[in-house]
């Protein structure tokens, strides 16, 4: 959950504290519908957020000590967060990719970015006699509507 650039700088941290307001946003959601369903679970058994890791050759001198096991543990281990950014495009039902790479020469190539990037496609399951996509792209389309502006599609 740490962006690029300077931890201190003023960008950095304004993309933290948004950060920060979509994770507490999210749990309160879950928290939510746990409460109405008369539940036991914590939110957390719904949702977690990681961060890839990358080892480090020395820890600073200047880090704070460790408050939790989680930070001692990643301490011992010498692993500090590394930033993924990643998109996803839908073409006409039939086409879907997502993943890190940008839909350009640079990340397409693959002699220049590493990026990584997943792209399905069914052709069978076209716009046809008037009639409308039926495959798992336009299903999970369909999803990401529902997730993202409620009610049904």
């Amino acid at each position: 959950m740490y962006p690029e650039g300077d931890p201190a700088s003023m960008p950095v941290q304004e993309i933290l504290y948004w950060q920060t307001c979509t994770m507490k946003m999210m749990y309160k959601s879950i928290a939510q519908v746990i409460e109405e369903e008369g539940l036991e679970n914590h939110p957390t058994d719904y949702l977690a957020f990681f961060c890839i890791g990358v080892r480090g050759d020395e820890i600073p001198d200047d880090l704070a000590e460790p408050e939790s096991e989680v930070e001692m543990n990643l301490r011992e281990k010498n692993r500090f967060p590394i930033y993924v950014h990643s998109k996803m495009l839908i073409a006409d039902d039939e086409y879907i990719i997502v993943g890190s790479a940008n839909i350009n020469q640079r990340s397409m190539s693959g002699r220049r970015d590493t990026e990584m990037a997943v792209g399905c496609y069914q052709p069978n399951f076209l716009y046809q006699d008037d009639t409308l996509p039926r495959g798992d792209v336009a299903a999970f389309r369909k999803s990401l509507w529902v997730e993202h502006m409620g009610g049904a599609v």
